[in-house]
């Protein structure tokens, strides 16, 4: 049977993006890439859980997710973020941030319609666009600049079809915290053009060296042109647990739920009862966490500095962007041959688009002894290339 005749033009655009995983361990190799955090939940949102679970909480939640939940995220962005958002009607609780972003661009994209997005950036958001039809431009950065997005770049990309600028601070992958200065300036492009801003935050705790994470939304005339997205995957640790949401203007919310109901209905109930405890207790247990990504951060610097290649020093998310072009190779065949003879993994920087050549992601997400394992191969297997 031809496969192919079958499928979806949406299928057929997206096949293969995600190559192939395999769950089975591998013995002897070193996950250095790896974007999900080696901490657990803090043990209170396991409590809250088994609670929620022994008061039998297995029903539907309301579609937009059970009221307590929505008044602390709504609590949490006007502490932290200096957000203004109705509980009952700017928030939209959903099974993480992935899904966020899927239903904000279904919320936004018509079929040829574009959205800009400094590169490299997050692969993800370049595949939601292609299954909708739309266009994921990006708006290239420089090593030189830090990867920080050139505002007069970022104006210059505008075409007809624009209808969005996604706004990724701190960045997956280069680790670049975008200053007040260059947020106000996307603001002004977003105001002047008539564009929405999708402003993804789920990195927002993980910021070094004095570096201020700012949101979008808090910026003048941005809060009814801006739609937050943020999960507790990364911030609390609860990748399995499916949890994220939006925030935006009530108009935005409402588009939404047709395509939230259809894929999810509601969030899983159990996880939200343990985001309520992950947002209304204190936040302290994250110090250690904090220190120790600290920790390796330097350490990944330090090994870099001593074999001599370059990297963009990260100042939030946990990854650092490591300059690998004096070996020779892409950065493609890198990654496979590290893997290969050294039993280490890492990303391409191309994963993101044509910006990150020559670039790979390292993370700070493999705990110890085997982190400090894997930057000694990583120092071995650079000493014999170059």
């Amino acid at each position: 049977m031809n496969i192919d005749k079958h499928l979806s033009d949406r299928a057929q655009r997206v096949r293969g993006s995600l190559g192939k995983q395999t769950s089975v361990p591998i013995p002897g190799l070193i996950n250095l890439g790896s974007g999900t955090p080696d901490f657990p939940p803090p043990p209170h949102v396991f409590d809250a859980m088994r609670k929620a679970i022994d008061e039998g909480k297995a029903q539907y939640t309301a579609w937009t997710g059970i009221p307590e939940l929505r008044a602390a995220i709504a609590a949490k962005l006007k502490r932290e973020n200096g957000i203004d958002a109705d509980p009952d009607s700017d928030i939209l609780v959903t099974s993480g941030a992935q899904e966020a972003l899927m239903i904000t661009l279904m919320t936004l994209l018509n079929d040829g319609d574009h959205a800009l997005t400094p590169s490299p950036h997050y692969d993800e958001y370049t595949r939601d666009a292609n299954i909708l039809g739309g266009t994921l431009i990006p708006v290239a950065t420089t090593p030189e600049s830090g990867f920080t997005i050139n505002p007069a770049d970022l104006e210059a990309a505008i075409t007809p079809r624009t209808k969005a600028i996604v706004a990724v601070s701190p960045n997956n992958p280069t680790g670049t915290v975008l200053s007040e200065a260059t947020m106000i300036e996307i603001g002004r492009i977003a105001v002047e053009h008539d564009l929405i801003v999708v402003a993804d935050e789920i990195y927002e705790y993980y910021v070094f060296d004095g570096a201020k994470h700012v949101s979008m939304a808090s910026l003048p005339g941005m809060r009814e042109r801006t739609i937050t997205i943020n999960s507790f995957s990364k911030s609390v640790a609860m990748t399995g647990l499916r949890l994220g949401y939006v925030a935006a203007p009530a108009e935005f919310i409402e588009a939404m739920l047709p395509f939230h109901h259809a894929m999810m209905i509601c969030a899983p109930v159990v996880s939200q009862y343990g985001g309520v405890a992950a947002l209304t207790q204190p936040r302290d247990w994250f110090e250690p966490v904090l220190f120790e990504y600290d920790r390796r951060r330097h350490l990944w610097m330090s090994t870099l500095n001593e074999i001599g290649l370059g990297y963009t020093r990260p100042q939030g998310a946990y990854y650092v962007f490591v300059d690998i072009r004096p070996t020779g190779l892409t950065s493609a065949e890198f990654v496979k041959k590290i893997r290969e003879e050294a039993r280490l993994v890492f990303q391409p920087g191309t994963i993101g688009g044509g910006a990150g050549e020559g670039f790979i992601r390292a993370a700070l997400t493999k705990a110890s002894p085997e982190f400090e394992e894997g930057l000694e191969r990583f120092k071995a297997f650079i000493k014999g290339l170059l």
